[in-house]
């Protein structure tokens, strides 16, 4: 079981994004930094990757999380956190669990998105992974997946705009 949990992890960080890179930006590129990341008390620990303007780390609550931003000609973030192994609690705080990991990641304006979704109707586990998305004129793609594996529960948020 340990085991498991820890093959999760490994592949849960790494996921990765990648942006496309021009002379000409058509989205800022110092819209993220690590500042905004060091007042979150959320975190308990976390590394700072400014190559690749990613964070990870372990939350307050010792889920591990990965969050990735990119921008240039395009603009997406993806949010990744396991939590588990103990998985008896997780089918009643799944929502809140994406909405914590959203209120960690995302803008004001992205999260609304996110927690209005949620808000519609509640996600729950199914042995298959789920894909639920957020619907929004603004992004090209803005999902939350949720996938048991083994032990554990994989949540992403993803959302990218060209």
């Amino acid at each position: 079981k340990v085991r498991t949990f820890w093959c999760i992890v490994i592949f849960g960080f790494v996921i990765s994004s990648s942006a496309c890179a021009t002379e000409k930006c058509i989205f800022s590129e110092d819209t993220v930094s690590e500042k905004q990341y060091a007042k979150s008390n959320a975190i308990g620990v976390y590394q700072w990757f400014k190559k690749s303007n990613e964070i990870k780390g372990v939350l307050s609550n010792g889920n591990l999380f990965s969050v990735k931003h990119w921008s240039c000609n395009h603009y997406g973030k993806q949010a990744v956190m396991v939590v588990g192994p103990q998985m008896q609690s997780i089918p009643s705080e799944l929502d809140d669990q994406v909405l914590h990991l959203g209120k960690i990641a995302l803008s004001e304006t992205e999260f609304k998105l996110l927690s209005d979704t949620i808000g519609k109707k509640s996600l729950s586990l199914s042995e298959s992974p789920i894909k639920r998305r957020v619907t929004t004129n603004e992004f090209d793609e803005f999902y939350i997946q949720v996938t048991i594996v083994g032990e554990a529960v994989f949540i992403e948020i993803k959302l990218y705009k060209a």
